[in-house]
């Protein structure tokens, strides 16, 4: 029996190859690149294709993360990835410069869009006047962290317009208090109490925006627990003040207005850094509201400025609707533990006309 002999004709061989040809297609299915660089087009996946290439959803270069692709060859469907990572860390200034009573914001940069979560070893505190060390930590939504020393700088009104700064006197606690253009400083508080007047010519305007950004977040919290604050008075100017002490000398005499109401020029509420909150009675400590304020407005930065029973340090009557803003540090020394210190014990000084 005769075996059959197959024999492959070259135009056979040569078809079959054509038919592979035609069908296989080698492209790059994956590319990655990183935050910030070009968003790769067709052509970087391959030299064959042409047009571009339809993304599932927008690809965002400056965030991390995963986008699927596809585009047509031949009229066929092919699908592609293209990974987006970030792989650095946040850039963290090295010093900054702000006005006293200005809130500190620390430059901190990112490759990214995603947001950063930034924290710092102290309560960035500008009532202070000088240099402080902050350590500051920036971590961004990939998990990449920095840290660094930022050097904060805190500088007075006189010193940013080149004012001259005058030594009063030292306190019996080893306090310096300054005259600044009229206005009196004790460890870069601004004081206004029976000693230290503030000049007719001193007008803020209105409470000052570190007061009520403070106040703020101060009422939101009280909120959440059911507690609700206002400000029934605010800012007074010298010559609003001269108005409300006369009314009060009027009906009770000189020498009981004087406990009761700051002679202008002497008033807290002149600084915009103070206000009456709620109520104006002395009942008010009663409430819920009253006993939440004494025991939570330290937390931010401020102050039962009219302690009870500490009249003779102060020159007033208790008065536990009275805040006033001196900052988160100062106000968690002032705050004691519950037992409230004034501010005329704590630095040393009087209160006295």
């Amino acid at each position: 029996m005769k075996k059959k002999i197959l024999i492959f004709t070259p135009i056979i061989i040569l078809g079959i190859v054509g038919i592979y040809i035609l069908t296989s297609f080698n492209y790059t299915k994956e590319l990655t690149i990183k935050i910030g660089e070009a968003i790769p087009t067709l052509n970087d996946f391959t030299k064959k294709a042409k047009g571009s290439i339809s993304w599932s959803n927008n690809v965002d270069n400056y965030i991390n993360g995963t986008y699927t692709g596809t585009f047509l060859y031949n009229n066929k469907k092919y699908s592609v990835k293209l990974n987006v990572v970030d792989d650095k860390a946040p850039t963290i200034t090295d010093e900054v410069t702000v006005n006293q009573y200005d809130k500190v914001e620390i430059p901190v940069t990112d490759n990214s869009h995603d947001n950063l979560d930034i924290s710092t070893d102290i309560d960035l505190d500008t009532f202070k006047v000088g240099t402080f060390i902050v350590n500051v930590t920036a971590i961004d939504a990939n998990n990449n962290k920095a840290t660094k020393e930022v050097k904060v700088k805190v500088i007075s009104e006189a010193e940013k317009n080149g004012k001259n700064i005058e030594v009063v006197e030292t306190t019996n606690k080893g306090y310096l208090v300054q005259k600044i253009d009229n206005l009196y400083y004790v460890n870069g508080l601004l004081i206004a109490n029976k000693t230290y007047a503030l000049p007719n010519s001193y007008n803020p305007g209105g409470l000052l925006e570190l007061f009520n950004s403070n106040f703020n977040d101060l009422k939101n919290a009280a909120k959440k627990e059911g507690v609700n604050l206002s400000v029934i008075s605010g800012y007074r100017s010298y010559a609003t003040q001269q108005g409300t002490y006369n009314n009060w000398v009027s009906y009770y005499g000189k020498t009981k207005a004087d406990t009761l109401s700051a002679r202008p020029g002497h008033s807290e509420h002149q600084t915009g850094l103070a206000a009456d909150i709620n109520s104006l009675s002395q009942s008010f400590i009663n409430t819920k509201e009253g006993k939440w304020l004494n025991d939570n407005c330290y937390r931010y930065g401020f102050i039962i400025r009219y302690v009870k029973d500490k009249d003779d340090q102060t020159g007033y009557m208790y008065e536990p609707w009275h805040i006033r803003y001196v900052g988160k540090d100062l106000a968690k020394k002032l705050y004691n533990n519950g037992d409230w210190l004034t501010v005329e014990e704590y630095f040393g000084i009087t209160s006295k006309y």
